[in-house]
């Protein structure tokens, strides 16, 4: 009785995609992993290595994307929060499920074990796969979309029914990921003017010079540099309008 129960359940499933592609319009799109190599640091998202059709698509997903701060002692020795950086996107994939009680094959053995293979480092290279999730316009209607590559963080699996010989034939499973920087994305994305040539930059309200060494060299600990280039010797006294001089890193 549980067995038809579950098997039900799995054809509702079904239709309530069928029925939201008609409320909806439009030809049901079916969430895929596509999976890449990294070599050398990099990696080329044009010639994927493997693909992980989902089943059924994901009831939820959950973007967490956040601000790291530093917390500086002020003369009145209370905390300042100072910006620092912002950490990696943070992508959790809720609720897939993946179903063979209609085959009898081990669900696990199907689809589970390439997905905890996203966890394991390549033998050649000792990285992780890279991974982008695709589904129709979520993954495509955003100008984020080419920065979208990940590393599987963590994948739990709930086996929800099993035939009598104990082989599991429906999961729902949980995937996180994290969102990486390829190094020739980041190379694209680089401000033409670059760290190498000096800079003028107008302080603007709320600016601090960890702020500025942060958009001007991706490093917050460069804020000497600035301050020192600009003969400021309290980093408190910046204020709005000042004109500053970005001196250059050179290689």
């Amino acid at each position: 009785m549980l067995a038809l129960s579950n098997k039900v359940a799995t054809k509702i499933t079904a239709a309530l995609d069928n029925a939201a592609t008609s409320m909806f319009g439009g030809k049901l799109q079916k969430a895929t992993l596509m999976v890449y190599e990294c070599n050398s640091g990099d990696v080329s998202l044009t010639n994927p290595v493997d693909e992980i059709p989902f089943l059924f698509n994901p009831h939820t997903i959950k973007v967490d994307k956040e601000v790291e701060f530093a917390e500086e002692a002020t003369a009145n020795s209370t905390k300042e929060l100072k910006y620092s950086a912002t950490k990696p996107v943070s992508l959790e994939l809720g609720e897939i499920w993946f179903d063979t009680y209609e085959t009898r094959e081990s669900v696990r053995e199907k689809y589970i074990d390439k997905l905890e293979a996203l966890l394991d480092y390549q033998p050649g290279t000792h990285v992780l796969h890279v991974i982008k999730f695709v589904w129709g316009e979520f993954s495509m209607g955003s100008k984020l979309d080419e920065a979208y590559a990940f590393l599987a963080a963590k994948i739990s699996v709930e086996y929800t029914l099993f035939l009598p010989s104990g082989r599991p034939c429906r999961a729902k499973v949980a995937l996180c990921l994290r969102q990486i920087m390829t190094a020739s994305k980041e190379s694209k994305l680089r401000n033409k003017q670059s760290p190498d040539h000096a800079r003028i930059y107008t302080v603007k309200r709320g600016d601090t010079l960890q702020g500025i060494a942060t958009f001007a060299y991706e490093d917050p600990r460069q804020w000497r540099r600035i301050a020192n280039s600009n003969d400021i010797p309290d980093p408190m006294t910046l204020r709005p309008g000042t004109v500053l001089m970005l001196p250059p890193i050179l290689k």
